[in-house]
């Protein structure tokens, strides 16, 4: 039997926190890469010109959801960190606010009165112990869950560009812009798959990781099917209003 380690479960907990960037990433990359594709393999003479456009795609949007990533993160840890030291400092001023909001936090989750009184007491005997677990138990946050705005933003880019390789490296191998598209259409309906059955099926440990993937499959998709409708409705009143 495997002994548990704390030390190694917070790390998997930590590398896990950025789950949402991974898959965010991959699936915007893989999903914008097959629409330029497609959209210009019909619109383009030349096989080159579209792969150089997917190219320029490829590496702008990267570099964007990279950059959107880290400057989010950093400004929500901004907000966040800022809050957590307003707090801390009224902590300070009047602990006995946090002593009994940190009890009745307590009871709530089942612990008798008395020994959550106990716990209290314990605690107060150590200020910086006292605050770290109020900020956890009363308001959800630590330092230790705020975001790492560079490895956000790696992340984010990153897994954009693993995507965008996926329908793009079966049209660049491929001579026929019709069988390359076919098969960049086919790689992107495999990789969305794969990381619903990954992400959300076996790491999310759902009974049936098939039906996680099929489920971030029809999603996808589907968000991409509507936002293709939007612009055919849209393009008549563009197309009008330009004339």
């Amino acid at each position: 039997m495997a002994a548990f380690k704390p030390d190694e479960k917070r790390r998997t907990f930590e590398r896990l926190g950025n789950v949402r960037e991974i898959v965010f990433g991959i699936q915007d990359g893989v999903l914008t890469t097959a629409g330029v594709l497609a959209g210009l393999s019909g619109a383009v003479s030349g096989r080159s010109q579209v792969i150089l456009a997917a190219l320029a795609s490829t590496a702008a949007g990267a570099l964007s959801m990279g950059a959107g990533a880290y400057l989010g993160t950093r400004a929500e840890t901004q907000v966040l960190r800022n809050q957590l030291e307003q707090a801390r400092r009224e902590s300070e001023r009047q602990p006995y606010i946090v002593q009994e909001e940190l009890l009745a936090a307590l009871a709530k989750e089942g612990l008798a009165r008395e020994a959550g009184y106990r716990v209290v007491k314990l605690l107060s005997r150590a200020p910086d112990a006292l605050f770290s677990t109020a900020e956890q138990k009363l308001y959800g946050l630590s330092d230790s869950t705020l975001g790492n705005p560079m490895m956000d933003g790696l992340l984010m880019g990153v897994a954009f560009l693993v995507g965008a390789l996926v329908p793009l490296l079966p049209f660049v191998m491929i001579a026929s812009v019709r069988g390359g598209l076919i098969a960049g259409i086919a790689t992107t309906a495999i990789a969305l798959f794969a990381v619903g059955y990954v992400f959300e099926g076996i790491l999310a440990g759902e009974r049936s990781p098939i039906a996680a993937g099929l489920r971030f499959l029809a999603i996808a998709l589907g968000a991409a099917a509507i936002g293709y409708l939007v612009g055919l409705v849209i393009s008549p009143i563009g197309a009008g209003s330009a004339g």
